[in-house]
């Protein structure tokens, strides 16, 4: 159980993802230690994960740790339960709907060619610009920011604020905890200018301030600008990562990506993608769920609380206990997908994932959609495809030898060699070029 009071928080603190795969593979699919003075229980694999998401037996209000809370807002949806989590989550699901998520596309795009024109003809990592490139969409989605220009001083404030999130919670000068806060409330300035100033027709923001509930509720300026401080936590965590391990693919597996080319240039115009044309996509659908399944991207779901005394597979679980899901041990779960390390799209065609158990697939959490899952999974479901195939039918590349182990990080980690790529514009006509040019070969996946 480790040591009094702290537990096995410096080794969890220290490795978050080969904590939960490893505890999952020595004790199984429930399993508890102690963590900062409280009790907890890891839940993986899909019969535990579905067990955990029961909102009968787990609560999500007041379980999270209160620096926690604090820093986000107690007031933010995965901290709420029950009939305002539910009318808060009903709204906020509305800027992720069709017509939503086509309204941004144009952004989008506009701003994958931006990061993608820097990037010709140089020789240098771009992990770092892949992240500042989603920071980038996330500003114009949610808080109808410009898709022509960064705000370094604003990414530079997030950062600290994510780092704030995964410190000791210690409030003193000097800290970084401190300076989380203060990075937090310089974010929530800018919020509320934006929320204040900007209607945010073809954005998030304007999809979020015209929802409107089954009784006709909507949400305060305070609550948008509450929401916003998480969509920018979750969407640029879990994009930044997705991206940058969807590259690692495309350098590492040539052969991969000349299929993924031709399925480009059969359902892709010249112009804007439709989003009905990106849901055509099936390979690049089929890479980016295996991307999602393969490589780190969170670590654990948010904590809930046992609402009474509990037991699952001979665990008995006390009320107050608290609990957590760990998404990426139930992904590497070896009784759910056959050889886990190895990244093979075709095991998650649409068939097939409609033939695995509930909840065996959860990058983005699990349970029904508008309880505690993730609200921008459909988001990430269209940005990754879209990505995808857009990079390869209009870019050649060389991938050299790399480190493409997983940095560190307990949300979105980054390849540790920094994402090396040296990116050319597509021949065109003629003898077309070799698509990649692979020099050796880095790791191919995540080795827990």
């Amino acid at each position: 159980m480790g040591a009094p009071f702290f537990g096995k928080m410096k080794e969890f603190g220290s490795d978050p993802f080969g904590f939960s795969v490893g505890g999952m593979r020595k004790h199984g699919s429930v399993w508890k230690t102690r963590l900062i003075g409280s009790t907890i229980v890891f839940f993986s694999g899909p019969k535990a994960f579905t067990f955990f998401m029961d909102p009968a037996n787990f609560t999500r209000e007041n379980a999270t740790a209160k620096f926690i809370q604090n820093l986000f807002h107690p007031d933010a949806v995965p901290f709420l339960d029950g009939e305002r989590h539910k009318i808060r989550k009903w709204l906020l699901l509305e800027a992720f709907t069709d017509p939503a998520l086509e309204s941004y596309l144009p952004s989008i795009f506009a701003i994958f060619g931006r990061y993608a024109g820097s990037w010709l003809g140089q020789d240098r990592p771009i992990a770092r610009d892949v992240k500042q490139l989603v920071f980038d969409m996330v500003n114009v989605l949610f808080a109808a920011g410009s898709p022509q220009a960064s705000d370094r001083t604003l990414t530079d404030d997030f950062t600290q604020m994510v780092r704030g999130s995964f410190a000791a919670p210690i409030n003193l000068p000097g800290t970084t905890y401190r300076k989380a806060i203060h990075a937090r409330d310089r974010l929530r300035v800018y919020f509320k200018k934006q929320v204040a100033e900007n209607e945010g027709e073809g954005t998030a923001l304007g999809f979020l301030k015209q929802a409107r509930g089954p009784k006709g509720e909507k949400l305060t300026s305070q609550e948008i600008e509450i929401e916003l401080l998480h969509f920018f936590f979750a969407a640029t965590s879990a994009l930044s990562a997705a991206l940058a391990w969807s590259l690692v693919v495309l350098g590492e597996r040539p052969e991969l990506a000349a299929r993924l080319r031709a399925e480009a240039d059969g359902v892709l115009s010249d112009g804007t993608p439709s989003l009905a044309q990106i849901r055509r996509l099936t390979l690049a659908t089929q890479v980016s769920r295996e991307v999602l399944r393969t490589y780190p991207m969170a670590s654990t779901t948010f904590v809930g609380v046992a609402r009474r005394d509990l037991e699952i597979d001979g665990m008995k679980i006390r009320a107050g206990w608290k609990g957590i899901g760990l998404p990426t041990a139930t992904l590497q779960d070896a009784s759910t997908f056959r050889n886990p390390g190895a990244f093979e799209p075709d095991r998650l065609s649409d068939e097939a994932l409609r033939a695995l158990p509930e909840n065996a697939f959860v990058p983005m959490g699990g349970g029904p959609r508008d309880g505690h899952r993730c609200g921008g999974e459909e988001l990430v479901k269209m940005v990754m495809p879209a990505f995808i195939s857009w990079f390869v039918r209009n870019h050649d590349w060389t991938f050299p030898e790399q480190d493409v182990s997983p940095g560190p990080g307990s949300v979105g980690p980054l390849p540790k060699g920094g994402l090396r790529m040296q990116v050319r514009k597509r021949a065109r006509g003629g003898a077309e070029q070799p698509i990649a040019h692979r020099i050796d070969r880095g790791r191919t996946c995540t080795d827990w």
